[in-house]
């Protein structure tokens, strides 16, 4: 028998025993009509009727249900759901009399589309609370991501309603750029619930899985913020980013090799010339960046990395050194320069990004259905990553602050003309 529930059996045997007694006392008094019957008769349904109504508000007010019906019903029906699985997983210890399960605490969103789980944690589970996936135990609720308190104590478990989609559809570019001016000039949104601060990016995705549709709500947006956004394409198949860079900034797309490097040169130039710049401002407020004294931002795309870097072991080596030099350079300072790079590739394995250049991508989406040794590379080893079918411009992400596990992500639907916007005034001339 589970410790929890023992409560409940003890008032209920209480309330039993008073019921039986009141019954014979009942029975008893209308025979021989003593008084003593029936005090005792009054006593014990008087006891009786309270431990009856103790039973019933412990269990109301333990499973919630001072917080409305709705709530109360998610939360015992997931919580007894859990406790029977844990046990059913070995995840209690068997008393002299009972079963005792670590403690269970859950919290639900106003809307509950969100949940957070709280489950003690001991030095038997230690191990085993941090490898388990708990989704199947958690009705329409998964596991997003887990970890556990500073000091060790608890397991927290974030989780989402499967169910819920997060992706946002918008079919003028006006409420897209109303959404978009909700946020600082510096912060870019993924969907309806994530929005991150401008920062270098990995977008990685086999074709098909969307990735290019993700720039795409990027691009819009750093267009329509008040801050003017420089932007540089590279595009070495010369695809839809190409064309798209051609009406955005036509001066600032490259195609092929030799003017992607040479533009890459330019951008770190005016890189440098901004540090001097940012570094007289520093005097005036220390361990600022760009985007306080309102500085634009400078974004290099680069589109098909792995084609660039094929093509560019064919050059010379001191040709390669340059350019793995200014790509380091950028990374390791560009953040509070304000000048990033975008990286957009079907995989990420060593052979095709050098290790500590993706490891220093702060922002790493993958979108759709990948292979375990995409998600490896891309987020290092031993990462949960959500068990389930994503759909076209859907996967997960990573970012230090938001999300240091992979988190869900469902990109905006663009339901208008994205060429047609960015051919209209002033969006044809950012960077141009």
């Amino acid at each position: 028998m589970r410790r929890s529930t023992i409560k409940y059996v003890e008032l209920i045997a209480i309330a039993v025993i008073s019921l039986v007694l009141c019954i014979s006392a009942r029975l008893i008094n209308s025979i021989k009509e003593l008084d003593i019957l029936a005090d005792i008769y009054c006593i014990t349904t008087f006891v009786s009727l309270i431990s009856f109504i103790l039973v019933i508000l412990v269990f109301l007010i333990e499973n919630k249900a001072y917080r409305g019906i709705k709530y109360f019903y998610y939360y015992f029906t997931i919580k007894n759901r859990l406790e029977l699985q844990m046990m059913d997983a070995g995840y209690s210890i068997k008393r002299s009399n009972y079963v005792e399960l670590p403690r269970i605490k859950l919290v639900f969103s106003n809307d509950f589309k969100s949940a957070t789980l709280r489950i003690q944690n001991s030095m038997k589970f230690s191990k085993k609370l941090d490898d388990v996936d708990i989704s199947s135990a958690i009705g329409k609720f998964v596991d997003e991501y887990h970890y556990h308190t500073d000091d060790c104590n608890t397991y927290v478990y974030e989780l989402v309603d499967a169910s819920v989609s997060f992706k946002q559809t918008f079919n003028s570019f006006e409420k897209f750029k109303e959404y978009s001016a909700t946020l600082s000039d510096y912060k870019l949104f993924l969907d309806n619930r994530s929005a991150v601060k401008l920062q270098h990016t990995l977008i990685v995705g086999q074709t098909g899985s969307g990735k290019t549709y993700c720039l795409y709500s990027l691009v819009l947006q750093m267009l329509s913020k008040k801050a003017k956004y420089e932007l540089y394409f590279s595009d070495p198949k010369g695809s839809s980013l190409a064309v798209l860079g051609s009406v955005i900034a036509s001066s600032s797309t490259y195609i092929d090799n030799a003017e992607i490097i040479a533009g890459l040169e330019q951008f770190v130039d005016k890189m440098r010339i901004r540090k001097t710049e940012l570094k007289e401002r520093l005097k005036e407020k220390l361990d600022a960046d760009y985007s306080d004294f309102n500085m634009s931002p400078h974004i290099f795309i680069i589109d098909e990395y792995a084609s660039f870097s094929s093509t560019l072991a064919s050059c010379e080596k001191k040709v390669r050194d340059n350019v793995k030099s200014m790509l380091y350079e950028i990374i390791l300072q560009g953040r509070q320069l304000g000048f990033f790079v975008f990286l957009i590739m079907q995989k990420s394995d060593a052979t095709l990004i050098d290790t500590a250049l993706r490891e220093n991508l702060p922002l790493k989406i993958v979108l759709g259905n990948s292979d375990q040794q995409t998600y490896v590379t891309c987020f290092g080893s031993g990462v949960d990553i959500p068990n389930r079918h994503y759909a076209v411009g859907e996967g997960v992400f990573t970012e230090p602050t938001l999300a240091p596990s992979p988190k869900l992500l469902q990109c905006p639907c663009l339901n208008f003309d994205i060429l047609g916007c960015v051919k209209k005034p002033p969006l044809c001339n950012n960077g141009g």
